[in-house]
């Protein structure tokens, strides 16, 4: 699996549908593998809090760019789901594709409980199909200390199969 990781589409939303998706295509091409893109918001620096302060109650950029990803080559999109303010409901929009969802915070110490990752799950199993969805966290945790980043992986775990339990027989 190959995971291209793109901060622009989210900044250059009419663009992105154009040639950001173009050029994810093209950097795709002739691979045999599953492909997949993760959509970052950012972090750490002042300039992506306040860019994503300025943004307001929902985070609806996601709209313009899911359509042309929905009909790419490309095979999963990777969102970040958890104490985001896109809403869930734009995943219709991926229709066809597999959605790695994300349910895990990378951009807090904090980690969450099983229960918050599973009813994350189920919000998002709303929109996605069971057999499309995968749980992941928003995106990666190499900045955070250890021991956090392998409480958070075993509340992704343990909130997974708890989702599954509670959502066995649920499809959109």
């Amino acid at each position: 699996m190959i995971q291209f990781d793109e901060p622009a589409f989210n900044v250059y939303m009419k663009e992105a549908a154009d040639w950001g998706v173009a050029a994810l295509e093209r950097a795709a091409e002739g691979l045999s593998c599953t492909t997949a893109v993760h959509i970052c918001y950012g972090y750490g620096i002042q300039a992506n809090v306040d860019w994503k302060a300025s943004l307001g109650h929902e985070w609806r950029q996601y709209e313009q760019v899911f359509p042309a990803l929905a009909k790419s080559t490309i095979q999963q999109v990777s969102l970040e789901c958890i104490h985001s303010h896109v809403p869930m409901e734009l995943m219709r929009l991926l229709d066809g594709k597999d959605v790695l969802v994300g349910v895990i915070d990378v951009a807090s110490n904090t980690v969450e409980t099983p229960e918050e990752v599973a009813d994350t799950i189920g919000r998002a199993l709303q929109y996605v199909a069971r057999e499309k969805l995968y749980a992941c966290t928003n995106c990666g945790m190499a900045p955070m200390p250890r021991e956090v980043a392998l409480a958070k992986l075993e509340a992704l775990a343990t909130g997974a199969a708890l989702a599954r339990e509670r959502y066995d027989q649920f499809t959109p």
